[in-house]
């Protein structure tokens, strides 16, 4: 897969890892959002997890770099942007793309790997700790 078709738009799901099974599989939800992401050819990687919150949405930006490895992996640093109610999020982000099947039908590009929250953010009862890790997902919308 050529680098530069990681542009795109994604919905992007992220899941605790609990290894036990879940009768409600909403225990498992870490995030969803909305990702965006540029790919250059060189695999310099740039965009945003967009977070629908009320009228006004925020914005975690995100800078990374991609290799043309077969399988395609990448590595993501977020960042909630400056004066905003997230500034203080710090997630890294390591991934690869699936194996698109060549009889699989309906099939979309789909980006799969771990988000680490790689610093403190929040205070008081809304703390979250850094070292927090999950499990992501990101479905490619239509063009």
């Amino acid at each position: 897969m050529d680098i530069a078709a990681l542009t795109g738009t994604y919905t992007y799901r992220s899941f605790l890892d609990v290894p036990d099974p879940v009768d409600d599989f909403n225990r498992l939800r870490f995030g969803q959002l909305e990702l965006r992401l540029s790919a250059d050819p060189g695999g310099a990687l740039s965009g945003f997890l967009l977070f629908s919150s009320g009228s006004q949405p925020l914005v975690m930006d995100l800078t990374g770099k991609a290799s043309a490895a077969d399988p395609l992996r990448f590595q993501l640093t977020g960042k909630g942007r400056p004066a905003t109610p997230i500034a203080d999020f710090h997630y890294e982000y390591d991934g690869t793309v699936l194996r698109r099947w060549e009889a699989g039908l309906g099939q979309r590009t789909t980006l799969a790997g771990t988000v680490l929250r790689a610093a403190d953010h929040g205070s008081g009862a809304s703390l979250a700790r850094a070292g927090q890790t999950a499990s992501f997902l990101a479905v490619r919308r239509a063009a």
